[in-house]
């Protein structure tokens, strides 16, 4: 009985700690990218510029009910992202079918994850079953009556539903993890502060962008080569998913086709830029020495 009240008591705490947390409404943006594609990039200036063609991959619809997701098209996305690849000295190629990149864009929304106690509108150990025959069955070494038998199975039967959800969602979490990348919410590194504010994170209904963009010359030789990724997303309660793709975008563009270490976490407010000096190669002038002499 003390143990569920405190675990009642942890839980409205972490609400609340979760709504102040997630109230900043901050976009988190993984970037991902290739040596080969950024070492490239940084040293070869016909590099620099890259052209591509858009193809649309997976759409999460989730349980949103949200009217902008079905009025907004994959066209709008795309349209919009165009101008921020922009940024990064990326160009839509005019010729179908043409261009040095394939991107794969997914998006959608994540699902908001119920306990069972939330399911079955359970407050307490009383509502799920717990009675004064259960706590004392057994006492005294008398035989149980029928009743108390059936009392003690309704109430292993809510305990077990709800354990078997708590499993269930905890793997549904780390899914979204992996799809938002935010896998370092279960990493045995990570603070217990970014551990919980990350986490909290992946219970809430997030919107998403994923970005995968691939060797499109290579592709159509059969040859499968990611040369960069950048997964963003942002909290869904409170605005509509038209509003959250152009923020999304916005803070995002920052960020597309480069390598960054991390999770980076930023308001559309925050008018702070994401900078990369120049590559530096150690060693090459020594080779070329060894390759003369």
């Amino acid at each position: 009985m003390k143990h569920f009240k405190a675990s009642l008591a942890i839980a409205a705490t972490l609400t609340l700690l979760s709504s102040g947390l997630t109230a900043a409404n901050r976009i988190v943006i993984k970037a991902e990218a290739s040596d080969e594609f950024t070492r490239a990039r940084a040293l070869d200036e016909n590099k620099k510029i890259q052209t591509y063609q858009f193809i649309e991959g997976r759409y999460f619809k989730g349980n949103n009910n949200d009217p902008g997701m079905k009025e907004i098209t994959f066209r709008d996305i795309v349209e919009d992202m165009a101008t921020h690849l922009r940024q990064q000295e990326f160009y839509p190629h005019p010729i179908p079918g043409n261009g040095d990149l394939l991107i794969v864009v997914h998006y959608g929304v994540t699902d908001y994850e119920e306990t069972y106690e939330e399911l079955m509108g359970y407050t307490s150990l009383e509502d799920m079953g717990y009675t004064d025959a259960v706590s004392g069955a057994g006492g005294g070494g008398t035989a149980l009556d029928p009743s108390t038998i059936n009392a003690i199975s309704n109430f292993a039967f809510s305990m077990n539903s709800a354990d078997a959800i708590s499993r269930s969602n905890e793997q549904s979490d780390y899914f979204k993890a992996q799809l938002l990348g935010m896998e370092e919410a279960y990493s045995r590194n990570v603070s217990p502060s970014d551990e919980y504010e990350l986490k909290s994170m992946l219970v809430e209904e997030r919107y998403f962008v994923i970005l995968m963009a691939y060797d499109f010359p290579l592709l159509k030789q059969g040859e499968l080569k990611l040369l960069w990724s950048t997964r963003y997303s942002i909290r869904a309660v409170g605005q509509s998913f038209t509003q959250a793709i152009q923020d999304m975008n916005l803070v995002a563009g920052d960020f597309f086709g480069k390598n960054l270490k991390g999770l980076n976490k930023k308001r559309v407010t925050d008018r702070s830029r994401v900078e990369i000096g120049d590559i530096e190669v150690i060693g090459e002038e020594k080779e070329e020495n060894t390759k003369t002499n």
